[in-house]
């Protein structure tokens, strides 16, 4: 167990030299917003993704991740169509959830506080768009919506009904402060996902589940590793 234990150590900050965990995967819409973070982002390698790294970023100085509870972005560029307070708290405490569990389950050394050796991941509910929830379940049905709905998931893109969400994440020295690396990205279920199309923020849920996975297939591809 200790030799594993080291082994997900040395995965962990091989991951973070390369900045592997700022890319959050594919996600099918420009972000909007950069929500809230105050840093130097740029287009990342998947489309519609903001990204950010320290140039100083020591190889080898970080060993543990600790994911910390999600905020609701609150600013004036903001924007999460009607969804209630109650809607925003519990998609965002789904996000932190997610994350963690991911991370989790792919090995990653995690930690329950901060410390020597601790990145630190921040995450915001940075904006909502809702489903039209029969309107696009009816168009997925139909020959027609099919159709179409197959032609946006094999470019990796989401029907124009089916809702979003949107997510910023920064990562920091939890002993400085510093900020390592930061990313923005917006993410839908695939077109082809019916249920998607159930409620008007079923789709955001997705979106979420899909950003977790995505996160953490961005780790995976710089370590070569497998689920």
């Amino acid at each position: 167990m200790e030799a594993l234990g080291r082994i997900a150590v040395r995965r962990f900050y091989i991951a973070l030299c390369c900045g592997a965990f700022v890319l959050a995967g594919c996600p099918s819409h420009t972000p909007k917003t950069t929500g809230g973070l105050d840093l130097p982002l740029a287009p990342g390698q998947y489309p519609g993704t903001l990204i950010y790294r320290s140039p100083t970023l020591e190889a080898g100085k970080y060993k543990f991740l600790y994911v910390d509870d999600a905020d609701v972005y609150r600013a004036s560029d903001a924007d999460f169509g009607g969804a209630s307070e109650e809607d925003k708290t519990r998609l965002a405490a789904k996000l932190t959830t997610d994350f963690r569990n991911e991370l989790a389950k792919r090995k990653y050394p995690l930690v329950s506080q901060p410390g020597q050796g601790v990145v630190r991941l921040h995450l915001t509910l940075a904006g909502l768009k809702e489903s039209k929830p029969v309107a696009s379940t009816v168009l997925r049905l139909t020959p027609l919506g099919l159709g179409m709905s197959a032609a946006k998931t094999a470019t990796g893109q989401s029907s124009a009904l089916i809702g979003s969400v949107t997510v910023s994440g920064e990562m920091f020295d939890t002993e400085s402060g510093t900020p390592l690396a930061g990313f923005v990205a917006t993410e839908s279920p695939i077109a082809l996902d019916i249920t998607s199309g159930l409620g008007k923020l079923r789709a955001a849920e997705l979106g979420i589940e899909r950003g977790a996975d995505d996160f953490g297939d961005a780790l995976d591809r710089f370590l070569n590793r497998h689920k």
